[in-house]
């Protein structure tokens, strides 16, 4: 059991929080007691950055809490969006700019996920056109379904199960052999169901390279919790290393904490605004930031649309000094 974690859920509300022995203690007994409505905020007080290593655990809890016949505000339309447009987002309409040079069949795909045809458009074109120039030969789906982990966080197993299958069937009725993902979520799920079918799950930073033309500045990079946490081991080092190399400096005085807005941000939104106000005040006031970097560009980045996302509107709520740029327009 990991003991030795930092859980910004639990130090932003401690009086609901459930630790890693009391997750296996519930689900050791889970047949001999019922949640109750009640039990919400201390169950869903938990945005799945999986610094604690129980995330799965805390999905079955979830999923016993619904069973229990216990209730979420607003969930069941947000079954019924799910049913009609295969997203969390009312109809699917990706943003997502059309780029000349994209195949139109490959057995390589390029995933967005919902969240960034959706809400960050602009994070997903630039990985696109660092493809290309990449000579990096995928194609899209015209019309993605989610892979799932969005109504996963809410309980609804089965209903996420469902969407496992739909996107299985579908890549394998295209002939994908190779996935690369934009999004944590989706390269966890993918990974994680997909690769005993013989696909190969890739995220869009194995693809990255130390910039051709030395750049310069300051920068910060808001890691992606779940895949730092686990999911691609080496992957802080790795990028931090590659834009050494590309000739920013990197600010590293800043913990490297959860930005607020993992996924589970859908159910306590108190708790992900909180802990996203307080991360952009980390960026704005500690660590004698706003000296170190008065007289060269400041930027900051992610590899993560959800983290990219609340940097641009939270960090703009705090007017944190840094420019916010996605990784492949850094490199470009």
């Amino acid at each position: 059991m990991k003991e030795d974690y930092k859980c910004p859920c639990r130090d932003t509300d401690p009086e609901h929080f459930v630790t890693n022995e009391e997750v296996y203690k519930l689900l050791a007994n889970k047949k001999k007691f019922k949640f109750t409505q009640d039990d919400y905020f201390k169950l869903y007080n938990c945005i799945h950055c999986n610094d604690c290593g129980t995330a799965e655990e805390r999905f079955l809890l979830k999923e016993k809490f619904l069973k229990d016949g216990n209730k979420i505000e607003g969930l069941d339309e947000v079954l019924k969006t799910f049913e009609k447009y295969n997203s969390p987002f009312i109809q699917n309409k990706s943003r997502v700019r059309p780029i000349e040079g994209i195949s139109l069949e490959s057995t390589t795909l390029l995933y967005l996920g919902c969240f960034t045809t959706v809400k960050t458009p602009r994070y997903g074109e630039n990985i696109i056109k660092y493809l290309l120039r990449e000579k990096i030969d995928f194609c899209l789906l015209e019309e993605e379904i989610c892979c799932g982990y969005p109504i996963l966080c809410t309980g609804e197993i089965k209903t996420y199960e469902k969407f496992v299958k739909k996107n299985l069937e579908l890549f394998k009725s295209k002939g994908f052999k190779k996935i690369i993902t934009a999004c944590p979520s989706c390269y966890m799920v993918f990974k994680k169901h997909y690769s005993e079918h013989g696909i190969t799950v890739d995220y869009f930073t194995d693809y990255l390279r130390p910039a051709k033309l030395k750049k310069k500045g300051n920068l910060i990079i808001q890691h992606a919790c779940p895949l730092k946490n686990g999911e691609i081991p080496g992957i802080v080092d790795n990028l931090e290393s590659l834009f050494k190399k590309s000739g920013y400096n990197i600010l590293d005085a800043v913990p490297r904490d959860c930005c607020g807005f993992g996924v589970g941000h859908q159910l306590r939104v108190d708790i992900s605004e909180a802990i996203a106000m307080k991360r952009m005040i980390d960026f704005k006031e500690e660590g004698g930031y706003i000296e170190k970097v008065k007289d060269n560009e400041n930027f900051i980045t992610s590899y993560c649309p959800n983290a990219y996302w609340v940097l641009k509107a939270y960090g703009r709520k705090q007017r944190i000094p840094f420019k916010v740029k996605d990784m492949c327009n850094l490199l470009m």
